[in-house]
């Protein structure tokens, strides 16, 4: 066989590759946003081959500026993100299975997280991103990112070390509860939207799928308890330990 026939043939050649391992991971995104489309996009390069994706939206043209796998007709006719991103798939690896699920992640059971091996963050709300660090935590690794214009974070989640909730200030929490009435329902505010690049999205989701596959193949140096600060304006990248919190009330 000619090697250029095998489609991952330069990725197996990195010391301590293993393509099996990679292939067979289950993973779950929450978010086919931005770094929702990013995120899946590299692990289908990769190779991944069992893929769920959580969201319930639908595409619209503002998101065509960062969505690679979105296209025009996607938003004409406001496809759902979720099987927008599924229907793609098959482009980039045929043999990949991608699940849509059409829902609001709060309305997911709390033992859903449980049955993958990595789930990914792609969310833009605080709201949904500590649901899911809450549902995560302990049953399966985290791997979180978040952009705003040039800025990017990114955070992974694995017990016994800090998790989302560990990091957040009052001021965090003061913003969360003005999204919600006194008896827990959600309030109809329109948030602003945030700014975005396609740059700093590439940034981050590659750094999500690079701790991904550092922790499948167990190598290298986890981000596990830290927090990961990416400034695209003076292409600095900080990382900070993020202390467990005693009072958090996700262990």
């Amino acid at each position: 066989m000619n090697v250029d026939d095998d489609q991952f043939d330069r990725q197996k050649r990195v010391a301590g590759w293993n393509q099996e391992k990679i292939a067979s991971a289950k993973v779950c995104i929450v978010g086919a946003g931005a770094l929702g489309n990013e995120v899946t996009k590299n692990l289908l390069q990769l190779g991944v081959c069992q893929l769920t994706v959580i969201d319930f939206d639908t595409v619209v043209k503002a998101n065509l500026n960062r969505c690679l796998l979105f296209t025009q007709n996607d938003a004409e006719n406001k496809a759902l993100k979720a099987e927008a991103l599924s229907l793609a798939a098959k482009k980039l690896n045929p043999a990949a299975v991608v699940t849509p699920i059409i829902k609001n992640v709060e309305a997911l059971d709390d033992k859903f997280f449980s049955g993958f091996d990595a789930v990914f963050g792609c969310l833009d709300n605080l709201g949904a991103r500590l649901h899911v660090n809450a549902n995560c935590y302990g049953k399966v690794i985290l791997i979180d990112g978040g952009t705003s214009g040039f800025l990017g974070k990114l955070q992974v989640v694995q017990a016994p070390a800090a998790c989302l909730e560990c990091g957040l200030s009052k001021q965090d929490y003061g913003l969360l509860w003005k999204k919600y009435s006194c008896v827990g329902e959600m309030l109809d505010i329109i948030d602003p939207k945030m700014p975005a690049l396609p740059t700093t999205t590439s940034v981050i989701a590659g750094m999500q799928v690079n701790e991904f596959v550092k922790l499948i193949l167990k190598t290298g140096t986890t981000l596990a308890g830290k927090y990961t600060f990416y400034n695209g304006l003076t292409g600095q990248t900080n990382i900070f330990t993020i202390e467990k919190r005693n009072s958090c009330p996700v262990h």
